[in-house]
């Protein structure tokens, strides 16, 4: 029987910059680079979370805290979430939108949003499943999601 692997599920910061750097290899060129990753890490408003195996992120979200007016909390936008193909379907992605969630409950942040499209039946049903609520698109193929009331 294989030994299933530590996963760590997190939220990075700037000393996590060599981690983030190797996502450049590990999902796709022209996605990080140095300087902007180091701005980014180091502004705490700026999210990634991840999870980290063996010293590589496998998976990831990654977007910035939105200030608002009233008295609510800030709201988190969620920019990007992906997983290594070799990963996927090992809950993954669940495991880090529910510690994401917790971690809003935690600090005081009222809700977080995404957008994928509805075509992207795998990231519909996950965003389904973690409890998102879908509304109505924008323009035809655009979803958003919400997720609200950190219990």
């Amino acid at each position: 029987m294989a030994q299933k692997m530590k996963r760590e599920f997190r939220k990075l910061h700037l000393s996590d910059l060599e981690l983030v750097l190797q996502m450049e290899n590990d999902f796709r060129s022209n996605f990080i680079f140095e300087e902007n990753a180091r701005q980014f890490l180091s502004n705490p408003i700026n999210w990634i979370f991840a999870c980290i195996q063996e010293d590589q992120i496998i998976g990831f979200a990654y977007g910035y805290e939105l200030n608002r007016l009233d008295n609510k909390g800030n709201m988190l936008y969620i920019h990007e979430v992906g997983v290594l193909p070799k990963f996927q379907k090992q809950g993954i992605g669940f495991q880090i939108l529910t510690d994401i969630k917790n971690l809003c409950k935690l600090t005081g942040i009222c809700r977080f949003f995404l957008f994928t499209q509805k075509h992207n039946i795998a990231a519909c049903a996950l965003y389904e499943k973690a409890g998102g609520e879908k509304t109505s698109s924008i323009q035809e193929d655009d979803v958003t999601y919400f997720f609200n009331k950190f219990n």
